[in-house]
């Protein structure tokens, strides 16, 4: 376990180091959160209910989904276009933890679209951008981010095991943007729409960090937001694990990891 876990660091260390340095991850990071906010704080900041904490929340979820979706529908992927992914395999440890650690590493840098887009309404507009529930707002992120990572973990299969998939999860960046209620209420979406936003764990993401922000949740109502991200985590995490067991019997049974 505690080798496993070392390996995971290591992984996420090199992971960061390198989404650090990806132009097209930089733009989804800090640019695309930028006029995200500036758009939406000109658009919205005139009406009376406008709340500058729900645009900078919207903001920062934009960019994590974007390096996140990028990311980790093309990590394994990358890997073979390096010529790595052999060496990964072969490691005594499996590769299901390496690509944890992977994602984990991708997430991590991800968050610096929390900081950016507090600068945005804090520094740029001068709003004065507090937190209803500090404690509940770090809670949330932190099972926010877990089932983040289990979503870039179900991303990572799809986008060697089937290419017209992968090529289909690049196409939702700006539908989960809508469907999750990054930036908007979902109530003002079409109806048919809201159980297809129930179904994605960016939804809840969204509604736990929104939620303990402006305070609209009290604890038990949090409490079951949070129970649902962890049982989204677990059931995606369960299906991540069989995905890449595919892979790697894809991959045996045409005789080359870099055709699999």
């Amino acid at each position: 376990m505690i080798g496993a876990l070392r390996v995971a660091r290591a992984a996420a260390e090199l992971q960061f180091k390198e989404v650090a340095v990806s132009g097209f991850l930089l733009f989804g990071a800090l640019v695309q959160p930028f006029f995200i906010g500036v758009m939406t704080m000109y658009m919205l900041r005139h009406r009376p209910d406008f709340d500058p904490v729900y645009v900078v929340v919207g903001a920062a979820l934009s960019g994590l989904w974007s390096v996140l979706l990028f990311a980790g529908s093309s990590a394994i992927s990358h890997e073979r276009s390096l010529g790595t992914l052999e060496l990964v395999v072969a490691a005594p440890t499996s590769f299901f933890v390496v690509y944890g650690g992977k994602i984990a590493g991708t997430l991590a840098f991800s968050l610096v679209s929390v900081v950016f887009s507090y600068a945005i309404g804090a520094w740029l507009f001068g709003y004065p951008i507090t937190v209803a529930d500090p404690v509940g707002f770090g809670l949330s992120l932190l099972f926010a981010l877990v089932a983040l990572w289990a979503t870039g973990m179900l991303f990572a299969p799809l986008g060697i095991l089937w290419r017209t998939v992968g090529r289909f999860l690049g196409l939702l960046e700006y539908p989960i943007y809508s469907l999750s209620g990054f930036l908007f209420p979902i109530l003002l979406l079409p109806v048919w729409t809201i159980p297809v936003s129930y179904a994605l764990p960016p939804y809840w993401a969204a509604l736990a960090l929104h939620a303990s922000a402006s305070g609209e949740l009290d604890l038990l109502g949090l409490a079951r937001v949070w129970a649902v991200l962890v049982l989204t985590a677990v059931v995606l995490m369960i299906i991540a694990s069989r995905l890449f067991l595919a892979v790697l019997q894809r991959a045996r049974r045409s005789g080359s990891l870099a055709l699999s």
